[in-house]
């Protein structure tokens, strides 16, 4: 998916959506804003980190709703949602075995392949995953000036775009 394309999305999708509790409108345009700027050269990586910063909250807000209104996924959400503190202050690998990799849902017994890949479930965790993630690469990228990190956080964004339109 090209960067082009997840930005005709994310303006297509915003059209589209209702307002629901996790602000997915105001989830989108901030993703639309961190593309923009790291499509424009002029990165300002505290500035991005602050916006990778508020999707975070948003996706805790929406994985928290989503808690209660669906039981059964309480133990999944609430797990993600406590832990989105600790995960961006992780490194990189870290958080791609603990998170992406499932491994911190199988410490408290969960196989989060269980789940089917776009539920809203998973689509509320990657909601608090993604973001978290590109936080640390944007740390990474303001540490070192490697722009493959920067990369990293566009294909964080593309990721979570695809799973928020699978959010009630």
């Amino acid at each position: 998916m090209t960067y082009k394309t997840i930005f005709a999305t994310l303006c297509a999708t915003a059209v589209c959506s209702s307002a629901v509790a996790m602000e997915t409108d105001r989830f989108r345009s901030i993703v639309a804003d961190t593309v923009s700027q790291l499509e424009s050269g002029q990165v300002d990586a505290d500035a991005l980190i602050s916006l990778q910063e508020e999707l975070v909250r948003i996706g805790v807000d929406g994985a928290r709703e989503h808690a209660s209104e669906v039981p059964d996924d309480a133990t999944v959400l609430n797990h993600v949602a406590d832990s989105a503190v600790a995960m961006k202050g992780m490194d990189l690998d870290g958080i791609e075995a603990a998170w992406h990799d499932g491994e911190a849902f199988e410490a408290i017994g969960i196989n989060i392949d269980d789940y089917d890949h776009f539920s809203p479930v998973l689509g509320h965790v990657d909601a608090i995953v993604h973001p978290a993630t590109a936080i640390i690469a944007l740390r990474d990228y303001k540490e070192t000036g490697e722009k493959m990190y920067l990369l990293q956080v566009k294909d964080e964004l593309a990721e979570v775009i695809e799973h928020l339109a699978h959010i009630d």
